[in-house]
């Protein structure tokens, strides 16, 4: 039996499904601690007042150092594992991150974001076995081992007229410019396009739609699957492929993405997936009318769940 412990922040959904891969494997414990559900409670207004004197002075935070002790607290009772996994540790206490190393044979540690955004996940990569990131320049420049994100989950809809040819959701970011010029592309040539923001500040737009909430990754799905091409909008130092891009593939959409390193992987095909300049969108009329070209198994493999698990777990699928 393989005891698995993942410890991660909220995940939208997508960790959800690696547990559950893991889980449908008959030799394998897996568990699913997520720290973002962690909350302190403070005592009085005096606790309060001595955190706010603690962050000042100390820079502490009681919330962060609660959320760390909590974590060992549910490691401890777990006992040993095979695999601890952490994502984003920057979020956690040193003391922590050194002390969760004792429960576990291989203590390994993701890095999905590019270490530029988080400089300070640099001083941890010693503390971990391993390191994975999607980011090939942090790979090669700190020693890190290559992963990329997963294909979470294959689906196909019989496409009718579906509600949105297009579709992006997003978080409010420093990506918003770029996403208000494809709007602005699409609306020029009348195209169908459906582009959420979720910003925690009410806004409203006529090239995109703006929300409030946290959109449920089995709602996101519904979209997904309607849409004829997904938008792919990334940050300007991020290179590492984006969820989006494995949704294209499991759901055999059109992809237009900004990230010009998706040509460099054996599964692009510029019938599917069309590289833009957000400076210079062109995008040839052609790629809309054309159908999707599947990409076979053979080379989807190492993308799924279960390639995934193969390589980062070694464990081989049922």
């Amino acid at each position: 039996m393989k005891k698995i412990t993942i410890i991660a922040p909220k995940s939208f959904g997508y960790l959800d499904f690696l547990i559950k891969e893991l889980q449908a494997h008959p030799e394998t414990q897996a568990v699913y601690i997520n720290y973002s559900s962690f909350h302190y409670q403070y005592k009085s207004v005096f606790d309060k007042f001595k955190n706010l004197l603690r962050k000042t002075f100390l820079k502490k935070n009681i919330k962060d150092i609660y959320k760390s002790q909590e974590i060992f607290r549910q490691v401890q009772a777990l006992g040993k594992q095979d695999f601890i996994i952490v994502v984003r540790p920057d979020k956690l206490e040193l003391d922590t991150i050194i002390a969760l190393k004792k429960y576990t044979k291989n203590y390994y540690s993701f890095y999905f974001d590019a270490i530029s955004n988080f400089p300070e996940k640099i001083a941890l990569i010693p503390y971990f076995d391993t390191v994975f990131s999607y980011e090939k320049k942090d790979v090669e420049k700190y020693n890190l081992s290559f992963s990329t994100n997963f294909i979470y989950d294959f689906d196909t809809i019989n496409q009718i007229n579906p509600e949105c040819k297009i579709f992006n959701i997003s978080s409010y970011d420093e990506r918003f410019g770029a996403l208000e010029k494809m709007a602005t592309y699409f609306k020029s040539k009348h195209l169908d396009y459906t582009i959420i923001i979720r910003k925690e500040k009410e806004e409203v737009s006529n090239l995109v739609t703006f929300t409030q909430e946290y959109m449920p990754l089995k709602d996101v799905k519904n979209y997904l699957l309607k849409a004829d091409v997904l938008l792919d909008v990334q940050k300007e130092n991020q290179h590492g492929l984006s969820f989006r891009v494995f949704e294209s593939l499991g759901y055999k959409k059109k992809l237009i993405t900004t990230n010009k390193d998706v040509v460099h992987y054996d599964f692009y095909n510029p019938n599917n997936m069309m590289v833009v300049d957000v400076h210079n969108i062109q995008i040839p009329d052609a790629f809309f009318k054309t159908p999707y070209q599947e990409i076979s198994m053979d080379v989807l493999y190492k993308y799924t769940l279960a390639g995934w698990i193969e390589n980062v777990f070694h464990i081989k699928p049922n």
